[in-house]
């Protein structure tokens, strides 16, 4: 059963987003399941949009030279990149060495605001390599920033709902299911958000003039399990009968995660699995705040699509 977390009301701490100024932006990772959120708001709001495409910048072999040329003119960077691999040295490029060479150029050429997704639990000493190098990414970006005078704000979103997500869409499929085994009968806790509420959350970030350093956890209203997010998305979306769990033991799933690591790129891991065990839960209150309004729940998921 999905549970509401106390919502403490008080004064926003955030200004009213100001659609007045226009910017030059970069968005790295416009044609993603994010990123393409945010691209629709920006270009609403006026801002005038540079999505540089895959062929123009790699981030698993950067380029120096066509970074400087991206980021020429700009005032402000998002950096919404982010992969699912069972290899450690991309998640660490993608993630980490790579956003950090950008923010370095875009610091030293004036960019002045850099807004960046992460992910809830995000530690530069996780030993998970998916949330340690986006740990460290934050870091590494939070200190040029600093170093340079480039406001840096981050986002750490929960488990995210939204159509195009790959997580989102295995989730989708597995509540088609009647009967699912879960490990631990799925009592992993999540707090999921909805991709429009992470998408414009971000926006706010850059518009709200949020202080340098600053990282709020993007999670929904509702705390649930992961049983009970498949049995919620099985009768909310599908309209189909409730879900039936069967509880497996972790210990006969993890002999088999060396090779759905490899089936699933990294999605289905040991990495994935100690992840869900910690639980993906985190205060709403200042995204709520940032929002300027309660984000959605689970339930109410359905009806935004």
């Amino acid at each position: 059963m999905a549970v509401r977390p106390a919502l403490k009301k008080q004064p926003a701490h955030f200004p009213t987003a100001h659609k007045e100024f226009r910017m030059n932006i970069v968005l790295f990772g416009a044609s993603g399941f994010i990123g393409r959120r945010v691209a629709q708001i920006l270009r609403t709001h006026g801002h005038t949009l540079r999505t540089p495409s895959h062929r123009e910048f790699d981030y698993l072999q950067p380029n120096e030279a066509a970074a400087r040329e991206i980021l020429r003119g700009a005032d402000a960077v998002f950096n919404c990149i982010g992969v699912m691999s069972r290899h450690a040295d991309v998640l660490e490029t993608v993630h980490h060495r790579t956003p950090a060479l950008l923010a370095k150029i875009a610091a030293e050429q004036g960019v002045r605001h850099w807004v960046q997704l992460s992910a809830l639990g995000a530690n530069p000493k996780h030993a998970v390599n998916f949330v340690g190098s986006k740990g460290r990414s934050d870091e590494a970006v939070c200190q040029i920033g600093a170093a340079h005078g480039m406001r840096v704000a981050v986002a750490r979103p929960s488990v995210v709902y939204g159509r195009g997500g790959a997580s989102c869409e295995l989730f989708i499929k597995l509540a088609r299911l009647p009967v699912i085994a879960l490990p631990a009968g799925g009592r992993f806790m999540l707090q999921p958000v909805h991709a429009n509420d992470v998408a414009d959350g971000l926006v706010r970030l850059l518009e709200n003039g949020a202080p340098h350093g600053t990282i709020i956890p993007f999670t929904g209203s509702l705390h649930t399990s992961l049983a009970g997010y498949l049995a919620a998305m099985r009768t909310g979306l599908h309209r189909k009968p409730p879900l039936r769990v069967l509880p497996i033991s972790l210990a006969l799933v993890k002999p088999f995660l060396p090779l759905t690591n490899v089936l699933s790129n990294g999605m289905v891991s040991a990495g994935s699995f100690a992840l869900l065990e910690e639980g993906s839960c985190a205060d709403c209150t200042a995204f709520a705040e940032l929002l300027g309004r309660e984000p959605l729940g689970v339930g109410e998921f359905w009806a935004v699509g």
